[in-house]
C-alpha cells in the first residue's frame, strides 16, 4: 500500500469518527433528524466503504 492510500485511509476514518461524534451530539442536543441521520450516513461511508474500497483496490494491484 502506498503512502497516499494510507494517508487517505487514515483521514477518512478520522473524518468518519468526527461525523459519528457530530451525529451523537446533534441527537443529544435535539437537532433536526435529517442532520443526525445525514452525519450518521456520512460516518458509515467514511469509516467502512472508503477504506474497504482502497484496501481491495490495492490488494488487486499486488500480484
Amino acid at each position: 500500500m502506498s503512502n497516499t492510500a494510507l494517508i487517505v485511509t487514515i483521514v477518512s476514518v478520522f473524518l468518519g469518527f468526527a461525523c459519528f461524534t457530530g451525529s451523537f451530539a446533534s441527537f443529544m442536543y435535539k437537532k433536526p433528524k435529517t442532520l443526525t441521520w445525514g452525519l450518521m450516513v456520512a460516518a458509515i461511508i467514511l469509516i467502512t466503504l472508503i477504506p474497504t474500497t482502497i484496501a481491495i483496490f490495492f490488494a488487486t494491484l499486488a500480484f
